[in-house]
């Protein structure tokens, strides 16, 4: 009975898995395509700027602040971040891939088959250096709109209608995710040596 729950959800879980792959690539697709209007249209394709993020400043504009954006960065700003997204998205794809192949064998009722617990510290290893790249990406991006704005017309109290400050606290919880998965990975060695002596003994 316990086996056939395990089969179940395994089969629900992959497949409610593949959804969110097919969405990541439409994504990718539409960011993908966003690169090249870009470069070719520029400020036509953007929508209007409301307010800028320094990281530890955020400005909102009374008025459009295009009239207040460096021309010249825009597009390499705008390329930039939409790179960002697909190698978030790729990332994601391929977390996601790594974790399909992990239900595999449970979807057969062999949670511990051999295999599984290095699928697993292989996600653990995705998950930091994923989250890694994520962070520093963070970190760079109030630098990317430090070039993008004209800092001395847009910090003039006529241009900004009010100002809000972030601390900018690291979360770190790739960190965590990664040690949790790389205990399970533990585990599910154990688990699979269990089940290798099992399979011997029968």
């Amino acid at each position: 009975m316990e086996n056939t729950k395990i089969k179940n959800t395994a089969a629900v879980l992959d497949k409610v898995l593949k959804v969110f792959q097919g969405i990541m690539i439409a994504v990718f697709a539409v960011a993908a395509i966003f690169i090249p209007l870009t470069a070719i249209f520029g400020e036509k394709i953007v929508a209007p700027v409301t307010g800028v993020d320094l990281g530890v400043i955020e400005a909102e504009f009374a008025g459009n602040g295009m009239e207040y954006v460096n021309k010249a960065a825009l597009k390499p700003v705008i390329i930039c971040e939409l790179v960002a997204i697909m190698a978030a998205l790729a990332a994601g794809w391929y977390f996601l891939r790594v974790l399909r192949e992990i239900l595999v064998p449970m979807k057969e009722g062999r949670p511990f088959e051999s295999g599984v617990s290095t699928k697993i510290r292989k996600l653990g290893w995705v998950a930091l250096i994923g989250g890694a790249v994520a962070e520093i990406a963070s970190k760079i991006s109030p630098f990317l709109d430090v070039k993008l704005f004209d800092l001395e017309r847009v910090f003039n109290m006529e241009v900004v209608k009010d100002f809000s400050y972030n601390i900018g606290a690291n979360t770190w919880w790739f960190v965590i995710a990664a040690l949790v998965l790389f205990f399970l990975s533990y585990v599910f060695r154990c688990g699979e040596q269990l089940q290798k002596e099992a399979d011997e003994t029968l």
